[in-house]
């Protein structure tokens, strides 16, 4: 049934699409490939004026690798931060019209609020 569907012409659109796409791939690969060819081998490493002299520290031995996987070498956890105090003061003055609902003020304005002590997330 889905023979049906593929008619001549979009099997020649996908077969031209795939040879298109096969000779990009292919022209990026000789192009890449040219430019490595080009460049040559790396010059060798220059040799240094003077032996600098160097002290040697001891540093402490690496654990012994264990067959039964993964080993944590160093762990230093640092301390948690201190939560942080937002403070926030909200003030309503009177009056203020819409609402809908069809009454005026509804009730006294509020005061301003105490400041909120939260800790930090």
């Amino acid at each position: 049934m889905i023979i049906k569907r593929f008619f001549p012409n979009r099997w020649a659109r996908i077969l031209a699409w795939t040879w298109a796409a096969i000779a990009w791939a292919t022209s990026l690969l000789v192009v890449q490939s040219s430019r490595a060819a080009d460049t040559g081998p790396p010059p060798p490493p220059e040799e240094p004026a003077a032996i600098p002299t160097t002290t040697t520290t001891t540093l402490t031995p690496l654990p012994a690798a264990t067959d039964d996987g993964l080993v944590v070498l160093r762990f230093t956890p640092t301390p948690a931060p201190p939560p942080q105090v937002i403070t926030r003061t909200v003030t309503v003055s009177g009056g203020g019209g819409g609402g809908g609902g069809g009454g005026g003020g509804g009730g006294s304005a509020p005061t301003p609020s105490d400041p909120v002590p939260t800790s930090g997330s």
